[in-house]
C-alpha cells in the first residue's frame, strides 16, 4: 500500500485513524444490540447478533475449505444481506475480498480473477435474467488457480459451496469462543480490493484499508447526524461502490443503525420500502433520484419518515437538488470521492441549501484538498487533488499505476482526480467539470455537466448525457444523448427552447440531439460516454459529415 509508517502514526496520533475494524465493530453491536435487526433484504431479516454468528460461522467455513490467509475471494453479488455478511467473514478469516459491479460481464470478470489470482468466488446463481454459474463455470478451466466457487441462495448446484449451508452450521462449538486473532485482518491491512467499473478500459483493483474506510464513515456521519434510530434504505450499488458500500453503511455501523438493501433498483420497490420500512434516510445516486421525484405515483406514498437524502457517485445538479428539496421538504446531502482515490469531501444537513445546493462541501475531517493548475502549482480554480485520512492505499499489483496517480507514497501524495473546481468564500468546494470531459467550443469551454444537470430536470427527459461532436470550424460541438419518460418525445427545438429558458450562454446549446430507449450505464449510475461517443462517430460518418 501507499500508506507508510509515518502516515500511519500521524493519523493515529491526531485521532483520524482507529484500530477499528468492521468486524469488530460488528462484534460490538452484536453484544449492546443484539436483538435489533442489522440487515433487511428481499429474504433475510437478521439482527447484530445472527449476523455476527452467520459471519463467524462462514468464516471458519471458508478456513476449514483451505483458503489460506492472503489469498483472495471475487465477491459478485447483489445489493443484499449475504453480500456484507461475506465480505466481514472474509475480514474475520484474513481473506481478501475482491468486490466488483454486478454490470460486469466474461471479458472483465476474467480479467480480474486472473490479474488478482483468485482462488475462489462467491456468485448467484442468476442475477436480472444473467447465468453466472455458467459464466464462471465456462472460464474455470482457464484459470486453475480458482478452486472454489460458493453459491448464494437456496439453489446449489454441483461443483459449488454452499454459502446458506456455512451459515447454518454452528461451527463456533467446535473452534471455541477464542475469535479470529491470528486470521483477522487489522485496521491498517488491505482488506477490500475494489474493482473499477472499467468505464475507460479494463477494471483495476483498487487497495481499501478499514482504518480510512472507518475514518470516512464517522465524518460522513456527523454531517447527516446519523444515530441509533435511524433507518437507511440502501437503493444505490451496494457492496461494490464506495459511498453505498463503505462511507453510509459503515456509519450505519458506527452508531448500530439498521440498513435496508434493495437489491434490483425500481422506483415502485423504493417507495414501498420507505413506506413500509419508515426510512429516515435514502442513499441513492441522483439519476434514481431525479426519477423519484418524476413518477407519477409519488404522492401516493407515505414517505413522512425520510428526514433527508444522501447521494454520491455522480454529479447532484444545482437545479435536481433544488427541486427534490422543494418537492420533499427534506434537505439532500451530496458526498463527493471517487473509488480510485476516497472521500473527499461532503455537504451537511446543517448546511444552507444554497451550499447544499451548489456545492459538494468541506473537506471530510483531516483530508487536504488543493486545486493545480497545468504546471502543478496551486490555483484558484483547477484540477481537484487531496490527501488525508479517508483516502484508499493505491492499485493492487500495481505500483507503476499508484505512483502515476498519487506523485509518491506516503503524506506526500495527492491523488489526481481529474475533476476541475473552484471553493466558494466559506472553503465549499464547487465542482465545475472534467478536465477530459470539457467540450471547447471555438476556444470557448462548455462543461458537460451543467447542461446536463439544466436537462435533468425537464419533464420528459429520465437520463442525458453531453458528449462531444467533432467539427471543422468549430473543433468541437456538443450532442444531447437523452432517454425519456415512457411514452414521451422530445425534439430538438423543444430541448434548445428549454435551455434558452435558463438563461445560459447561447454557445453552451447542444448542437444535436440523439434520443435512445436507454443510455449505456454502469451499475446504475455512470454513463458510459465513451460508447455514446463511438454512436455518435459512427453516426456522423454514415452521413458524411466526417
Amino acid at each position: 500500500m501507499r500508506f507508510t509508517k509515518g502516515m500511519i502514526e500521524e493519523y493515529f496520533a491526531k485521532g483520524y485513524w482507529t484500530k477499528d475494524t468492521t468486524s469488530s465493530l460488528w462484534d460490538h453491536n452484536a453484544i449492546h444490540y443484539p436483538d435489533k435487526e442489522a440487515f433487511v433484504s428481499s429474504k433475510k431479516r437478521p439482527t447484530w447478533s445472527q449476523v455476527k454468528k452467520m459471519s463467524d460461522r462462514l468464516a471458519w467455513g471458508f478456513l476449514e475449505t483451505g483458503i489460506k490467509r492472503g489469498e483472495l475471494l471475487l465477491l459478485l453479488l447483489p445489493n443484499c444481506c449475504e453480500s456484507y455478511i461475506v465480505r466481514v467473514a472474509c475480514e474475520k478469516a484474513g481473506i481478501l475480498c475482491s468486490t466488483a459491479m454486478m454490470t460486469l460481464r466474461e471479458s472483465e470478470i476474467e480479467y480480474i480473477l486472473r490479474k488478482s489470482d483468485a482462488v475462489a468466488a462467491a456468485i448467484p446463481l442468476k442475477f436480472r435474467n444473467f447465468d453466472y454459474y455458467s459464466m464462471i463455470s465456462e472460464m474455470r478451466a482457464r484459470l486453475p488457480g480458482l478452486k472454489y466457487i460458493f453459491m448464494s441462495g437456496d439453489e446449489v448446484t454441483p461443483g459449488t459451496i454452499s454459502i446458506e449451508e456455512f451459515m447454518r452450521q454452528p461451527l463456533e462449538e467446535r473452534y471455541g469462543p477464542e475469535g479470529f486473532g491470528k486470521t483477522e485482518i487489522t485496521a491498517t491491512e488491505v482488506s477490500v480490493i475494489a474493482c473499477t467499473s472499467g468505464t475507460t478500459g479494463l477494471p483495476k483493483g483498487v487497495e481499501h484499508a478499514q482504518c480510512a474506510r472507518i475514518a470516512a464513515a464517522r465524518s460522513y456521519g456527523k454531517a447527516v447526524r446519523l444515530s441509533g434510530e435511524d433507518i437507511l434504505l440502501n437503493i444505490a450499488s451496494g457492496i461494490a461502490g464506495l459511498g453505498a458500500a463503505f462511507c453510509y453503511n459503515g456509519s450505519a455501523t458506527l452508531v448500530g443503525a439498521k440498513t435496508v438493501l434493495l437489491e434490483v433498483w425500481n422506483v415502485a420497490d423504493t417507495f414501498r420500502l420507505i413506506e413500509k420500512e419508515k426510512a429516515t434516510v435514502l442513499v441513492a445516486v441522483p439519476a434514481q433520484v431525479a426519477q423519484i421525484i418524476k413518477d407519477p405515483n409519488l404522492d401516493q406514498y407515505d414517505l413522512s419518515s425520510l428526514r433527508c437524502i444522501t447521494t454520491g457517485t455522480a454529479p447532484l445538479p444545482y437545479s435536481l437538488a433544488k427541486e427534490v428539496e422543494e418537492t420533499l421538504k427534506i434537505p439532500i446531502a451530496n458526498t463527493y470521492g471517487q473509488l480510485d482515490g476516497g472521500v473527499v469531501t461532503h455537504t451537511s444537513i446543517d448546511d444552507s441549501p444554497e451550499v447544499r445546493r451548489r456545492t459538494v462541501g468541506k473537506p471530510a475531517k483531516g483530508m487536504v484538498v488543493k486545486l493545480i493548475d497545468e504546471e502543478g502549482k496551486e490555483a484558484s480554480e483547477g484540477e481537484v487533488v487531496y490527501s488525508g485520512p479517508a483516502t484508499n492505499g493505491g492499485y493492487y499489483k500495481d505500483l507503476e499505476s499508484t505512483l502515476k496517480t498519487w506523485g509518491s507514497l506516503g503524506l506526500e501524495g495527492f491523488f489526481r482526480s481529474g475533476d476541475l473546481g473552484r471553493f466558494d468564500e466559506s472553503g465549499n468546494l464547487i465542482l465545475i467539470g472534467r478536465k477530459k470531459d470539457v467540450i471547447i467550443r471555438g476556444g470557448q469551454n462548455i462543461h458537460p455537466t451543467e447542461i446536463e444537470g439544466l436537462l435533468l430536470t425537464h419533464p420528459k427527459i429520465r437520463s442525458v448525457a453531453l458528449v462531444s461532436m467533432p467539427d471543422a470550424v468549430m473543433g468541437e460541438k456538443a450532442c444531447a444523448y437523452v432517454a425519456l419518460n415512457p411514452g414521451e418525445e422530445l425534439t430538438f427545438e423543444e430541448m434548445t427552447s428549454f435551455l434558452k429558458g435558463k438563461k445560459i450562454a447561447s454557445y453552451k446549446l447542444p448542437e444535436r440531439l440523439e434520443v435512445l430507449d436507454e443510455l449505456p450505464l454502469r451499475g446504475h449510475q455512470k454513463v458510459v460516454k465513451g460508447e455514446l461517443q463511438k454512436d455518435l462517430i459512427r453516426k456522423l460518418q454514415a452521413e458524411g459529415k466526417l
